[in-house]
């Protein structure tokens, strides 16, 4: 089975209630059963009849205005604004329009496969038969469903058989009753349609193969100190590697960025539903934090298809989110547990089930700019047709957490505001950062979302997209995040960033002729360097420092050469080493006049240290390759710094 929604399954939707009987889609204030409020403004048949309950006029015409103005249906409006409980909305309108409101038994109904679960959570309506054999609809309560549902029912609401429900309540029905099969389909990923793009299809190498390369790595790196000959040879390489990806880094300093268009502000009927996808585990602690972020989004709130993706059993998360409910139309899926336990199978749960024409992915700890979604959505129109996603620039404003939050801050500059936008503005492929990037939801869908045994989706997406043929572009909008502020998250944070490098250069890697056949020679060379070259000079850089430390020790490394050759070997690597650690500090500097504070710079002179735990973080990597720890996902704790009160203005 695919993952994904095709073209019949899409006018399924729209047929779904042709079967039922229901008239067709047109604005609900023109039919002859409306009611008129004083102001002698026709009210669509949901609001009227929630009028003729004793309902408050000021809101029903505030949701009918909102409506008009930002092109939405009315009842979606007046739930996202009213601040009644979505529960006690529906139940007040399915009453005055003599339906049923959905019952416990309607969750015990036979089970549903992932196809339908998705095409019911999209279109809002699914049909399920009853214990006495009857078909019964369930429908819920968001969209123009609403308003045609209350003409058709209206004074024979019990003969048609309709439950109405919450968008949350119907959520909660849909995943009951999906189970297992969304489970297995939230697994499956660009294996389902690109099996040779995916983790799960690498080959199983046996542990004792695994142990034996390490093995015979740890004896070549002990040999190099040994042996003059090796050692050459290994700082040799080493320098190679390292003068080629500064070079591209310096290269890419010098790169101007393009993507500071002025957001151009349109009307908001003219917007798209945009899909919010945030995955959360054993978060209680940024759980108001970010329902103050979604909710400050500066987009019209019923055009917004926000799902909270949770584990099973997650108790702390669904307690904290009890204590602080999110408004009307922001869902919580609950999602059936599975394996593997990685944020990128809850991302594939919840590409099933979007509804919106754009995506993006946000973090718990996420402070995205208000506008956001609103400069994607420009990004988008004015780009090619084949641009499939947009990345926004990634901050850190937890500063005074110390020297590892500051060093974190410098690198983020770096890679955000530095070396992403170059690569976009030279159309070569992005490696993108694992929240606030926007998609084309039916090109996310194309190519097969996001693989669940991958730690590092993001980058792996990024590199599909390209072999796919989608481009990747920046925008000059950014999520503030926090940094981990003490050193044993950093590094497992750290471990699982390299690790994920590393695998994804092992995935596309299996098929390197036909990855340079899909991209141009520079897009296959910048591939290669932002993925593996990035993991590999992690892990040598501790080694060559400690190399070249033992032989200044010894004596030999300012020995005078015996040959020209050698004088120019010394040379040359000295001059790499000196290039090297000026195009990081290159980069690293002009992030941080670019994004600031300016009291950062006095940090760079201390970066070669940050960069040595970097390359530790890249040994526990490998490691954990080797004792068959791929997939396993170590989790960030968040809500634990000292970060600012409101995001820094720039």
């Amino acid at each position: 089975m695919s993952l994904y929604i095709g073209p019949a399954q899409e006018s399924g939707e729209r047929a779904e209630g042709a079967r039922f009987g229901w008239p067709p889609a047109r604005h609900a204030g023109r039919g002859p059963e409306t009611r008129r409020h004083p102001d002698s403004r026709p009210l669509p048949p949901e609001l009227a009849a929630l009028a003729a309950t004793g309902f408050p006029p000021g809101p029903l015409m505030n949701a009918l205005a909102e409506a008009e103005r930002a092109g939405v249906a009315p009842f979606d409006a007046l739930a996202a604004s009213c601040g009644v409980s979505e529960d006690s909305l529906v139940a007040t309108l399915a009453a005055s329009i003599g339906v049923d409101v959905v019952q416990p038994e309607d969750f015990a109904g036979g089970p549903i496969d992932a196809d339908t679960w998705a095409l019911a959570l999209r279109s809002g309506a699914l049909r399920s038969a009853t214990a006495d054999g009857r078909t019964r609809l369930i429908v819920a309560a968001r969209g123009e469903r609403v308003g045609r549902l209350a003409l058709l029912a209206r004074g024979r609401g019990r003969e048609i058989n309709v439950a109405l429900a919450g968008a949350q309540a119907f959520a909660d029905l849909l995943t009951a009753r999906a189970g297992p099969a969304l489970a297995e389909r939230a697994c499956e990923g660009p294996a389902a349609l690109f099996p040779e793009l995916s983790v799960a299809r690498l080959p199983v190498v046996p542990r004792p193969l695994r142990y034996a390369a390490c093995a015979a790595a740890f004896a070549v790196a002990l040999a190099a100190f040994w042996f003059d000959s090796v050692g050459l040879a290994a700082i040799g390489t080493a320098g190679l590697l390292f003068g080629t990806l500064n070079g591209f880094r310096l290269w890419l300093a010098c790169t101007p960025a393009s993507d500071g268009q002025p957001l151009r502000r349109g009307e908001d009927r003219d917007l798209p539903t945009y899909t919010v996808l945030v995955a959360l585990a054993r978060e209680a602690a940024v759980v108001p934090g970010l329902l103050d972020a979604l909710e400050r989004l500066d987009y019209p709130p019923a055009k917004l298809d926000i799902k909270l993706l949770i584990e099973q059993g997650d108790a702390e998360t669904l307690g904290a989110l009890a204590a602080r409910p999110p408004r009307p139309g922001i869902e919580v899926l609950v999602l059936p547990p599975g394996g593997p336990k990685t944020k990128p199978r809850a991302l594939n749960a919840g590409l099933l089930g979007a509804r919106g024409q754009f995506l993006t992915v946000f973090d718990a700890e996420d402070r995205p700019d208000r506008d956001q979604l609103r400069v994607a959505v420009d990004a988008f129109r004015r780009g090619p047709a084949n641009l499939a996603c947009v990345q926004a620039r990634l901050a850190i404003d937890n500063l005074a957490d110390g020297w590892l939050a500051r060093q974190f801050a410098i690198e983020y500059a770096a890679l955000f505001d530095v070396v992403l936008p170059a690569l976009a503005t030279l159309g070569l492929p992005i490696a993108l950062g694992g929240t606030s990037n926007h998609f084309r939801t039916a090109a996310l869908r194309s190519v097969g979302g996001w693989d669940p045994g991958n730690v590092t989706e993001d980058a792996d997406l990024g590199l599909r997209l390209a072999r796919l043929g989608w481009t990747t572009r920046t925008i000059d909008s950014t999520t503030w995040e926090e940094a981990p502020v003490r050193l044993w998250p950093w590094l497992k944070q750290r471990t699982r960033w390299i690790k994920g490098f590393i695998v994804t250069a092992a995935v596309h890697g299996r098929d390197l002729p036909g990855l340079a056949r899909r991209l141009d020679p520079l897009s296959f060379a910048a591939a290669q360097m932002l993925i593996g070259g990035v993991a590999a000079t992690a892990l040598a850089y501790p080694w060559v420092l400690a190399l070249i430390l033992w032989r200044g020790l010894d004596g030999s490394l300012l020995a005078p050469a015996e040959s020209l050759a050698g004088a120019a070997f010394t040379g040359l690597h000295v001059t790499n080493l000196i290039v090297g650690y000026s195009a990081g500090l290159a980069c690293g500097w002009m992030g941080i006049d670019r994004r600031g504070p300016s009291a950062l710079v006095r940090d760079l002179i201390t970066m070669p240290f940050y960069w040595l735990l970097v390359g530790a973080a890249a040994w526990r990597a490998l490691y954990q390759i080797a004792t068959a720890r791929t997939s396993h996902w170590e989790k960030t704790t968040h809500g634990v710094s000292r970060r600012r009160a409101t995001p820094p203005q720039m």
